[in-house]
């Protein structure tokens, strides 16, 4: 195995705890790998790895399908960057009614989504269980294989506007006194990591997506921004 996939399953078996939703049955998704739509966070709390998925494929789309190649037997082979590749079976978890639990294509089934999210979690996490906490970086990093840049203090919308025409993926967590700050969509979620996808630079606002409701384009004003996310993750030019 890659020394660098190495140094992440440490990090995050050292961040992470096993927990949160259960599955004990399968079933095979058999909905269109490539259907359109955005990836979308289901019953699992990997919003570090949705949010991420979901900046990279408002930044560079094909990035991501270029991790997957479908194989004749149904199953999806992933290459994950500096790691070999990873066969996936199209074999996912459900609830007792036959419903998918976790990720999934905004609008469809899992997906190439609920695969990609399958192989991080077998390959990198050891398991769906180990995804239940991480940080938007490592997400990024897996994804991409670049190690990004991490801010505690938040950007203006004028270095966000640049950074999205550089196109670079970013991502943006809240804190746990988040739910405090207003916002058109309700209070913030705490300990939560949104995409990052646009800003404007005459009214400060910011423009984001929550992984958990893909579709909804969430506004904020550059004090609700300061107040509400602790950290912004941002990785190098993807294209």
């Amino acid at each position: 195995m890659a020394p660098r996939i190495l140094t992440w399953r440490r990090g995050l078996r050292a961040l992470l705890r096993p927990g949160g939703a259960r599955a004990v049955v399968s079933r095979v998704d058999d909905s269109p790998l490539w259907a359109p739509g955005r990836p979308r966070q289901g019953m699992l709390g990997d919003c570090w790895v949705m949010a991420s998925m979901l900046a990279v494929h408002e930044t560079a789309p094909e990035r991501l399908r270029a991790l997957l190649a479908e194989q004749a037997d149904g199953a999806v082979l992933v290459a994950l960057p500096g790691a070999a590749p990873i066969r996936v079976e199209r074999s996912l978890p459900v609830d007792e009614h036959g419903r998918f639990l976790y990720g999934r294509i905004d609008g469809h089934g899992p997906g190439w989504a609920g695969v990609l999210e399958k192989a991080i979690a077998e390959h990198v996490a050891g398991g769906y269980g180990f995804l239940q906490r991480g940080l938007a970086r490592y997400g990024l990093q897996i994804l991409t294989g670049s190690r990004g840049r991490m801010l505690l203090r938040s950007p203006d919308a004028g270095t966000i506007r640049r950074w999205r025409a550089e196109h670079r993926a970013i991502t943006a967590s809240t804190h746990p006194l988040s739910p405090r700050v207003r916002t058109e969509h309700g209070p913030l979620p705490p300990d939560h990591v949104f995409a990052v996808v646009d800003a404007d630079p005459r009214t400060g606002h910011v423009q984001l997506r929550n992984p958990v409701r893909p579709a909804a384009l969430l506004r904020v004003d550059a004090r609700s921004f300061r107040r509400g996310f602790l950290a912004v993750d941002v990785t190098a030019p993807l294209r």
